[in-house]
């Protein structure tokens, strides 16, 4: 059974989006629930920083890999080596 190895690179790109649902919630909590004070923005732009960090991090590893490369499995289960007179 072979498959392109860019399945991977389209779950990633949900993760991805599930992801920026759950950054978009914390930054609107911090927002709206926390207290108005200079700390509360400061940390928020901290932690938008460091997402994007993350994301620019992971696009640079994933832009290295040639996404049409084909992966097989499970082929020594239907071409055995052994042979057993």
């Amino acid at each position: 059974m072979t498959f392109p190895l860019i399945i991977f690179l389209y779950v990633y790109y949900g993760f991805l989006a599930i992801w920026l649902v759950f950054i978009l919630t914390a930054v609107y909590h911090m927002l709206k629930f926390g207290f108005k004070t200079a700390s509360t923005l400061l940390l928020t732009i901290i932690f938008l920083a460091v997402a994007a960090a993350m994301l620019i991090i992971s696009a640079a590893f994933i832009g290295q890999i040639d996404w049409q490369t084909e992966i097989s499995l499970f082929n020594s289960f239907t071409q055995p080596d052994i042979i057993i007179d």
